[in-house]
């Protein structure tokens, strides 16, 4: 029988939790605002499925990258803050670690990619919900119960603020452990 979850390897999940998730995030409350907004683009939307479906994959994609790349900057603002606690240290050990190649793939490797696409999926959720929340914003103007767009833009806010808050703790974490890695692997037989 064959094992569903395998299809979800590194090469499915990454894009997955990186891209497609924040980015359909970030665009639902626009699109739904857009087919709301504009009756002739509703029915569009209507008749052509697949082409509906396309769109806002691209769509989805496309505003993944861009989330990605706004997640990117708050990183190096994050580099910033930890170089700042550790004189310089987290930038050194970083650029060490990009020139450093292992002959064994110790476990920590394997924690510090996990580390990395947790960072990139809590930064992109904090600039998806922040998306999600302007357009929000737009559908209150145009007409949605004000009582659920405040309650939805508070969960959009808090999501913001987790994302940031567990990104900078995940960072830290990241640091250390590239640290911990560059002081030397032990192999066990």
């Amino acid at each position: 029988m064959p094992n569903f979850f395998s299809a979800f390897t590194n090469d499915v999940f990454r894009p997955l939790a990186t891209l497609l998730i924040p980015g359909a995030i970030g665009i639902s409350t626009w699109f739904i605002a857009l087919i709301w907004h504009f009756p002739k683009l509703r029915e569009l939307v209507m008749q052509s499925h697949s082409d509906t479906g396309l769109i806002l994959l691209l769509a989805t994609i496309f505003a993944g990258m861009v989330f990605e790349d706004f997640g990117a900057r708050w990183e190096v603002l994050l580099d910033g803050g930890a170089d700042k606690r550790t004189d310089g240290e987290h930038t050194k050990n970083w650029w060490k670690y990009l020139r450093t190649a292992f002959k064994s793939d110790p476990v920590g490797r394997r924690y510090a990619r996990a580390l990395v696409l947790r960072l990139k999926f809590e930064l992109g959720i904090a600039c998806a919900m922040t998306s999600a929340g302007l357009g929000l914003i737009w559908l209150a103007v145009l007409g949605l119960n004000l009582s659920a767009v405040i309650s939805l833009l508070v969960i959009s806010a808090l999501f913001t603020v987790w994302g940031l808050k567990e990104a900078k703790e995940t960072h830290k974490v990241l640091s250390k452990t590239r640290a911990a890695l560059l002081q030397g692997i032990e192999v066990v037989e």
